[in-house]
């Protein structure tokens, strides 16, 4: 009998795990969700800044939007919010052979910090810390160099006495600034 209660109850947590999976994860705060947008654009930054040679100009991120990080199913509860932060830096190098060497250097770079580095189109890609993925790559549409920082998807429980607002956060600082603030 002790050994049925026990299987039991693991099959009872075991359903709820799957239940809280296909829902699309645990439902976090709205702190947990930006410090994910802040270190989604660390993440970025700090490929940038490993970048040999440098491109010119500074790093500014602007944010991207994410289609496939959304409730199909319909499982999110009224104040359940669910969003990708996705940046990019459009960077500009003197040379096409600028933007190689500097491609082989961030290559090296994460293969020296023990980072799996993938062949993507036109460049390259590697999953950093907390499933944050970094893609140095020529945009497919513009043909111009591009790094791309994409976070996961998380779920996140919003309040209206937080003025924080992703959709909002341009350069994913994780605030909302006066530049940033909306028209209406």
């Amino acid at each position: 009998m002790p050994v049925l209660a026990v299987a039991l109850v693991a099959l009872l947590g075991l359903t709820a795990k799957g239940c809280q999976t296909l829902q699309g994860g645990p439902v976090h705060g709205i702190v947990e969700f930006r410090d994910h947008v802040r270190a989604t654009t660390r993440a970025g930054e700090g490929a940038y800044r490993a970048l040999s040679p440098a491109p010119a100009g500074e790093p500014y991120a602007s944010r991207q939007g994410s289609t496939s990080c959304k409730d199909d199913l319909g499982f999110d509860d009224t104040g359940v919010s669910r969003n990708e932060p996705i940046f990019t830096w459009d960077l500009d190098f003197a040379s096409n052979d600028d933007y190689r060497a500097a491609l082989a250097s961030l290559k090296a770079t994460w293969r020296k910090d023990g980072r799996t580095v993938e062949k993507v189109d036109n460049g390259i890609s590697a999953t950093l810390d907390d499933g944050i993925r970094v893609t140095l790559h020529l945009n497919s549409y513009t043909g111009k160099p591009e790094l791309r920082a994409e976070g996961t998807c998380m779920r996140y429980r919003h309040n209206y006495d937080d003025a924080y607002n992703y959709m909002h956060d341009d350069n994913g600082d994780g605030t909302i600034d006066d530049h940033e603030q909306p028209n209406y």
